[in-house]
């Protein structure tokens, strides 16, 4: 994701192609459809497709929804928590302007092809909740 937020704050959105060198090999891949030498990353494409029935992101789709001017994307990175200490679960906060529906199909993307699992859909929460699981 921090790569992504370079390209985002660094780059022109008016060219064709954005630059993916800064994005990790694997992912480049698995967005391209061909397979991964991280296992991890073809298990989440399979997951993605098989919860979504779509396939994987285009690389240069995906990144097109981080431009900044863009308003399709519903949502902005916030924070990353274990709220079981010692679990495998992961909570990733965002802010989505307090609107319950928006769109979330890309950060979806990245969190199977990063590996997850399983990906529940949001839940809004106050920031206390979040607040209460962050580390001090």
């Amino acid at each position: 994701m921090d790569a992504t937020l370079r390209i985002a704050a660094t780059e022109s959105f008016d060219d064709a192609d954005l630059p993916v060198d800064a994005l990790p090999e694997w992912y480049r891949d698995i967005c391209r459809g061909g397979t991964s030498p991280e296992p991890f990353a073809a298990q989440g494409r399979d997951r993605y497709v098989e919860r979504t029935g779509s396939g994987p992101w285009d690389l240069q789709d995906w990144l097109s929804r981080f431009d900044p001017d863009l308003e399709v994307r519903g949502w902005a990175w916030w924070d990353l928590t274990r709220p079981d200490a010692g679990g495998d679960r992961l909570r990733l906060w965002t802010d989505t302007w307090g609107e319950p529906f928006f769109s979330w199909e890309d950060l979806r993307w990245l969190l199977y092809a990063c590996g997850a699992r399983t990906v529940a859909d949001p839940v809004l929460t106050k920031p206390q909740a979040w607040a209460a699981e962050a580390p001090a």
